[in-house]
């Protein structure tokens, strides 16, 4: 019996490479091959194609060009292998440029790329505080307003935060900038920059990670954006990257990473709609599907504001890993957690400090649409899954 063709539902983890963004890096490496730093004719060619790239990324980031925006500083763009590197870079280069330790904030709705970096910062002398997520939607605002992040020490206060959590798809409600001044926040962005408006000058953020192979670019490249007034000390030195980053640049990864914004910014609303009304469709479904052989599925977060593109279902009695295997052997591709904990047997962090239910935690995997994604796709991947829940 012949395979059948695969369905994609994991586009939280990676998205399929837009043509266009594809076309934009080959013709970026038939003239970009030289190294940016190199101070030949080639040379500053390639550093050119990586500028404009940088540029094109902070404005459609919504970042301030130089002498605009926050004060006189202009906001700084650096280059990383991707958000893990970012997440890194913004909470350990942070601490390492403060003249005292303090404090770090972060949540299990963070990626393990923030947690790690904050128990870094932990063995480097720094307290470590763990905000608590609330039972109904994931987030951390109920903390972050309560006032837990407001430290008793005096000392300086980092504060990791993620704007759509990749593993419930729920969205933070970030703290005003009047309200942040005492502060430093690094939101990571990675799963919200495809689908929903951010704007880097309207938030309270400090820095702000994020990775085009979220929304149709590149793997290998992600991007810190830093406010023009915060300091920050590089955690992997060189002369690249205002002296942040050091390596040699990757220029047609750059320009992928910028084309791939700019298509995502220029149908962002209406791609937004699109997919949220294929995860609507997907999710009831799926749902009604458990209730006919006495399951009651949980939608987590399903009360939350939530970013299109993610559905964490559980069908409590059934195990999230076995349900995985079995997808994958009908042809659907899903997740039981972010792609970069998916060797892991354990349940995704979110959810086990939500509070939830032993047995809704246990049998919860997550799917997530995209563009590409058609309502055939959802329709076919609802009827093969059906049976599995039996």
């Amino acid at each position: 019996m012949p395979t059948p063709a695969s369905i994609y539902l994991d586009h939280a983890a990676a998205t399929p490479m837009h043509p266009e963004v594809a076309s934009a890096i080959a013709e970026a490496q038939g003239v970009a091959h030289a190294n940016p730093s190199s101070q030949h004719t080639l040379g500053r060619a390639a550093r050119r194609l990586l500028e404009d790239a940088r540029e094109r990324i902070v404005a459609a980031l919504g970042g301030s060009g130089g002498g605009s925006g926050r004060g006189l500083h202009r906001d700084r763009l650096v280059f990383t292998s991707g958000a893990s590197e970012a997440n890194h870079l913004a909470v350990l280069g942070m601490t390492a440029a403060s003249a005292t330790v303090g404090e770090v904030f972060f949540s299990r709705r963070d990626h393990p790329s923030s947690v790690n970096a904050a128990l870094v910062a932990s063995r480097q002398g720094w307290r470590l505080r763990e905000l608590a997520l609330d039972s109904a939607e994931g987030t951390a605002s109920a903390a972050v307003s309560a006032g837990e992040c407001d430290g008793q020490s005096g000392g300086p206060r980092i504060v990791s935060l993620t704007l759509v959590c990749g593993q419930t798809g729920s969205i933070e409600d970030l703290p005003s900038p009047d309200n942040a001044s005492s502060t430093l926040f690094h939101v990571d962005a990675t799963q919200a920059v495809g689908l929903m408006p951010v704007v880097f000058q309207a938030l309270s953020a400090a820095t702000l990670a994020v990775a085009p192979h979220k929304f149709g670019g590149p793997r290998g490249i992600g991007a810190l954006l830093i406010r023009g007034d915060v300091a920050i000390a590089p955690v992997q030195a060189g002369p690249q990257e205002y002296g942040l980053r050091g390596g040699t640049e990757a220029v047609p990864l750059a320009v992928g990473f910028a084309r791939s914004l700019e298509l995502a910014v220029a149908d962002r609303d209406q791609a937004a709609h699109r997919v949220a009304c294929l995860r609507d469709r997907l999710e009831s479904r799926l749902v009604a599907a458990a209730r006919q052989v006495g399951i009651q599925a949980v939608v987590i977060a399903a009360g939350a504001r939530r970013c299109p593109h993610i559905a964490t279902i559980a069908f409590p009695g059934l195990d999230r890993q076995a349900l995985a295997m079995a997808a994958d052997l009908a042809g659907v591709c899903l997740a039981t957690g972010t792609a970069c904990a998916s060797g892991s047997s354990e349940p995704a962090p979110a959810l086990v400090a939500m509070g939830l239910d032993v047995e809704v935690v246990r049998g919860a995997v997550r799917l997530s649409v995209g563009r590409t994604t058609t309502e055939a796709d959802v329709d076919q991947a609802a009827e093969r899954l059906a049976p599995l829940l039996g």
